[in-house]
């Protein structure tokens, strides 16, 4: 898969320089064009007697001096790729997804933020705001370089996580286009590629998961155009009673030392707590390396 067209949000935080090898090496792959965006939130408010007053002002100042602090990190961090830089006002997960849209990027590629003990837990707002909402692949490090688990900014092995308990036609879709997109990220960085079906105690046998899992794959090569030399890793898990599906890839991810996972998003549609609760969310609070969900 070449990513042609890549917006990296940046919030000047330390977050920002820690994944910038992994972004950096994405957009070198490619070939594609990297836009670091930042945006600037509207201003606090606050109510005297039924008015409201804007507590600060955005002046040409502030977007003058972001675009600087963009233009010394493009430089810094950014050598031999194409970089643009831009600046923006609004709400920020809104203004990173209308952006990407408008600048028909095809990754956002989204820095996290984890603190402390609850790392693995917590994503932020405007993360999960653009993960419920953003139609565009997107690219997270909810991982924060933990230090049980450092993953190379180049692939050396990927994961394709995917679910076929569900036997529905967009369920399909959505393995055979994570198998389609681990596929050719393994492909063009050179990396094994290993597929990863997880299905819940009691479910379903072993063999039976993996003949499903092996069909799947023969249905994403068939129907792509990225050469595979050889047939990649198949690996059925089932869960143990009080181990959720998240820990499950945790645990593999650790045990294969991956370097990236790829996650089939569910629909981008339904309140945010349903988002926070599906599997989904969870697999990206959990892993141990950066994830893809497309």
């Amino acid at each position: 898969m070449q990513f042609q067209n890549i917006v990296f949000p940046v919030d000047f935080s330390e977050r920002t320089r820690a994944v910038a090898p992994f972004v950096q090496s994405l957009a070198r792959r490619s070939g594609a064009t990297l836009t670091l965006l930042h945006v600037i939130p509207p201003p606090p408010v606050y109510f005297d007697l039924g008015a409201v007053y804007p507590d600060v002002s955005i002046s040409g100042s502030d977007t003058e001096a972001a675009e600087a602090r963009l233009r010394e990190i493009a430089k810094d961090e950014f050598p031999h790729v194409n970089v643009r830089c831009a600046v923006v006002n609004g709400d920020p997960a809104h203004s990173i997804i209308s952006f990407a849209q408008e600048a028909n990027a095809d990754l956002i590629a989204l820095p996290t933020h984890g603190y402390g003990l609850f790392q693995r837990f917590l994503l932020g707002s405007v993360t999960a705001k653009v993960l419920k909402d953003s139609t565009i692949p997107v690219w997270t490090s909810a991982h924060a370089l933990d230090a049980s688990h450092r993953a190379h900014p180049q692939p050396r092995t990927i994961i394709a996580a995917i679910d076929l308990k569900e036997a529905s036609c967009s369920s399909d879709r959505r393995s055979q286009r994570t198998l389609q997109t681990a596929l050719a990220l393994a492909w063009e960085a050179g990396a094994a590629v290993e597929i990863l079906h997880i299905a819940p105690e009691g479910t379903t046998s072993s063999i039976a998961s993996e003949l499903r899992v092996e069909r799947a794959v023969a249905q994403a090569v068939g129907a792509g155009s990225v050469p595979v030399e050889r047939a990649p890793a198949t690996e059925t898990q089932i869960t143990q009673q009080g181990e959720s599906i998240a820990q499950v890839v945790r645990r593999v991810a650790l045990l294969k030392r991956a370097d990236l996972l790829v996650i089939g998003r569910g629909g981008i549609h339904g309140n945010l707590l349903d988002r926070l609760h599906s599997h989904d969310y969870e697999v990206i609070c959990e892993s141990p390396c950066p994830v893809l969900s497309v």
